[in-house]
């Protein structure tokens, strides 16, 4: 009889990181979580960095428990948050931590470029933000950084990967978030007037390819003897997730996670007028489509204002602030969840109800009103984003898919069904693990695609 496929997915995410084994047997795919830690910017001189040697660790640590836990694995692959790159040195190590895309120095620079957001647009089709490798890039030209001094710039799946074993790759997916990749390359005039050397950028290779195995150092970290090879997953989060979508020809899905990704699948980049405008972006799926989506803010919100009331001494569960939320009393009283006010952290509740006060409204006082008003207003950011999506696309659709953690709030779920009439498909809740695996069976040629899909239909 043969053995079950065994898959590490780590999945990474802007505030915490998980690592789920998933086992795949005659058509079954069972998934085990056996690592959780917590993730986010670590401030240093006024600006926000990622801890790169303390995400490894935690990396090894999930290896570490999988294999005590499943014995010999047959993969590991490594999804993130987009835009973020880690610069490796001439010498082969990493220059400094990465930066964050909520970094201060980026929302400088997009207010610098502000008369260049069009033609950034049109480069590859990227909705114009301020957390944009573009404007990641530029900053560094302002600063008069040196690019002489480094080898690699790498995405952050790759950039652990690459830190996972010694080998360097630019992977599809990932790579389009970054604003200026475009016909499965990098486009030379921008990295020109940014200063950027192309040949910083390693070899772009196919999704669902082998990077490489880890290295003795990683071994040695995650207490294996054997080979554990890497494999280029969906490098982005919501690419993996995405391919869980369901079998249509034009799935509606919502991407429900700290950030919030609304959007569709097309076939060709729709780089327009409208779709600038509607703030569309155009990103790579697993498979080769365009994710057409909106960037949306998500969960943070809630995030944030959890940490300010535990700061205050209540300690709250979501489930709790949900319950919260329904009991509160009536109020129309909204906030536009994509306002820069609610981009940076700290103090979100007060943020809230400052804005609100501004706007002349009924000010929320109570952690239900509070909570009550962002889950409206998260709902009526859909509404907005879906009808310029029908309007941009000429098409109809019927049914949304929520992915990710909030997926399960039906109290949410319940206000977006009714703003925009659709009906809601809810799961799976862990998508972009999921869909990690996912890449990783199809890379080891265990699945295909449409296996995928009779898979992915059977989980939550």
């Amino acid at each position: 009889m043969e053995k079950p496929v065994k898959v590490l997915a780590i999945d990474l995410g802007a505030s915490s990181g998980r690592g789920i084994v998933y086992s795949y047997d005659k058509d079954r795919l069972s998934d085990t979580e056996v690592y959780r830690f917590s993730n986010g910017a670590k401030e240093k001189n006024g600006e926000l960095f990622w801890d790169a040697a303390e995400i490894y660790a935690h990396i090894c640590k999930a290896i570490e428990k999988a294999d005590k836990q499943f014995g010999r694995i047959d993969s590991v692959g490594i999804d993130t948050w987009g835009v973020d790159f880690g610069l490796i040195g001439q010498d082969g190590e990493l220059l400094c931590d990465p930066k964050h895309y909520r970094n201060p120095a980026n929302t400088k620079m997009r207010r610098k470029y502000a008369e260049k957001d069009e033609e950034f647009f049109r480069i590859a089709g990227i909705s114009v933000n301020d957390f944009n490798t573009t404007y990641q890039l530029l900053a560094l030209k302002e600063q008069g950084f040196d690019w002489s001094k480094v080898k690699h710039l790498l995405f952050m799946p790759q950039l652990f990967g690459y830190m996972l074993t010694g080998e360097a790759a630019s992977e599809p997916a990932i790579s389009s978030t970054s604003g200026f990749f475009r016909d499965g390359g990098f486009d030379e005039e921008f990295l020109r007037k940014a200063g950027v050397p192309l040949l910083v950028f390693p070899e772009v290779r196919k999704t669902f390819g082998k990077l490489g195995y880890l290295n003795e150092k990683s071994k040695k970290a995650a207490g294996i003897s054997y080979d554990l090879p890497v494999f280029l997953t969906p490098g982005h989060d919501t690419a993996c997730a995405v391919l869980c979508c369901r079998e249509e020809k034009d799935p509606l899905y919502l991407c429900s996670g700290t950030w919030s990704l609304f959007g569709t699948l097309e076939e060709k980049p729709i780089i327009s007028k409208e779709a600038f405008l509607g703030k569309y972006t155009n990103e790579r799926s697993a498979e080769g489509k365009i994710r057409f989506l909106r960037n949306i803010m998500g969960m943070w919100i809630i995030q944030e204002c959890r940490k300010e009331w535990a700061e205050e001494g209540m300690t709250l569960d979501y489930p709790e602030i949900v319950r919260l939320a329904e009991s509160a009393k009536e109020s129309d009283s909204l906030i536009n969840v994509d306002d820069e006010t609610f981009f940076s952290p700290g103090k979100m509740a007060t943020k809230i109800k400052e804005y609100i006060r501004k706007k002349g409204e009924t000010v929320p006082e109570t952690v239900g009103e509070v909570a009550a008003c962002v889950y409206k207003s998260m709902a009526e950011a859909y509404r907005s984003a879906y009808s310029e999506l029908c309007r941009i696309t000429g098409k109809s659709y019927t049914a949304l898919q929520i992915f990710g953690g909030g997926c399960k709030n039906k109290y949410l779920n319940a206000q977006i069904s009714q703003l925009t009439g659709l009906e809601i498909v809810a799961g799976p809740t862990e998508a972009s693990a999921l869909g990690n695996a996912a890449g990783q069976l199809i890379g080891l040629g265990a699945v295909d695609l449409e296996t995928v899909r009779k898979l992915v239909s059977m989980q939550d």
